[in-house]
């Protein structure tokens, strides 16, 4: 679906603030409602998003809130220009092979990541989207742990988790 969970949103919005520099690049991955860009417009004038269905893109104006709109996979996406990624509800929709490549590749690159995921959550397709089905929806805290090692806990509860692949204060 096109929103997150609520949890933890103004902490992560004071952490990101804090870490990362006002003139940073951002890239919002499936940017489903918005919800990120909204939140960080005010401070990050370099914000893109890529939305890879385009009904959202046009339901919720994503072009009024990023200065930039893919509508493109993200597994074709070149990051490059990029200094900070956000991962919003995302790698539960792909693979694990397909998430593993793809984070473990931004983290090689020394791209900095934020990954918001829900844990344990099945979904199939929604609205006639079959973007939105969870290919990964047994993922808990301890599972993307083993999966992902190069992230480290940002903040959780028992239903969601926020992730990071660098250090922070």
């Amino acid at each position: 679906m096109p929103y997150s969970y609520g949890y933890f949103k103004l902490e992560v919005e004071y952490h990101i603030q804090r870490n990362i520099p006002r003139d940073a690049r951002i890239l919002d991955v499936g940017a489903g409602s918005g919800s990120y860009g909204l939140m960080l417009k005010p401070h990050y004038p370099n914000l893109d998003a890529i939305e890879v269905w385009d009904r959202y893109i046009e339901e919720f104006k994503l072009r009024d809130i990023y200065r930039t709109v893919f509508n493109e996979d993200v597994l074709d996406f070149r990051f490059g220009n990029y200094d900070y990624v956000i991962f919003g509800d995302i790698i539960e929709h792909l693979s694990f092979e397909d998430a593993d490549a793809l984070l473990s590749m931004l983290f090689h690159k020394d791209i900095k990541c934020l990954v918001a995921v829900p844990y344990q959550m099945k979904q199939g397709e929604v609205n006639g989207n079959i973007y939105e089905e969870h290919k990964q929806d047994d993922l808990t805290h301890d599972l993307f742990i083993k999966r992902y090692p190069y992230f480290g806990l940002l903040y959780r509860n028992e239903k969601y988790g926020y992730y990071v692949n660098y250090d922070f204060i």
